[in-house]
């Protein structure tokens, strides 16, 4: 019985509780990719007649859970815990580098932008843990972007059904297409940053409006 025929049987026999729990685990760093639970998530929900609006919402619950697991983890033990990870994963290195960069360069919306980007969307919740963001800050911008990528994954599965290699072709187109859609999202906050930081220098400048 290979692994998408046990976690199958595991969505049958539990229903929103397991997609919770599958969805937890996977944000929470183990070994079970979303490319391959989410589709399968709303594979099942499609085969069994599952509310896909309610799975998508469980899910989602479930990947900001997980998230905060992680969160936590960062934001105790700090970076002996990323040492650790890296030591112990050496191929995490990379991702784990990715999500620093976003975290510097684009701040609290680099939260949203990683759960969309499978290189940077692994460790952004230590990372994020590790330099204490705000956790409130840190639960918004995670939950619109679980939102986002549970949302699509899962109804890719829903609607196309037994056929994988379709839903792996949707995954990469849509993959792509996020990526650019992110860029001009950061392009155009760095911009307004940029401007309203003009504007505060040009007060202080002049000794403020007064």
């Amino acid at each position: 019985m290979n692994l998408e025929m046990i976690l199958e049987e595991f969505i049958i026999s539990y229903g929103l509780l397991s997609i919770f729990i599958l969805v937890a685990l996977e944000y929470a760093n183990l070994p079970l990719p979303s490319e391959v639970i989410l589709p399968l998530i709303g594979m099942v929900s499609f085969g069994y007649d599952l509310n896909i609006i309610e799975v998508i919402i469980v899910s989602t619950l479930g990947g900001i859970f997980g998230s905060l697991i992680n969160y936590y983890l960062g934001y105790y033990l700090g970076d002996p815990i990323v040492v650790y990870i890296k030591k112990k994963i050496p191929k995490t290195k990379k991702s784990i580098k990715a999500s620093y960069h976003f975290l510097q360069k684009y701040d609290k919306i680099s939260v949203l932008l990683s759960r969309l980007i499978p290189l940077a969307r692994t460790f952004i919740s230590i990372i994020a843990g590790v330099i204490r963001m705000n956790v409130g800050t840190f639960t918004i911008y995670s939950s619109l972007g679980i939102l986002i990528w549970n949302s699509v994954l899962i109804s890719a599965g829903y609607i196309v059904s037994d056929n994988i290699e379709m839903i792996g072709l949707m995954i990469s187109r849509y993959s792509i297409l996020i990526m650019i859609i992110g860029l001009i999202g950061v392009a155009i906050y760095l911009y307004k940053w940029k401007m309203k930081s003009k504007v505060i220098e040009e007060e202080c400048s002049t000794g403020g409006k007064y």
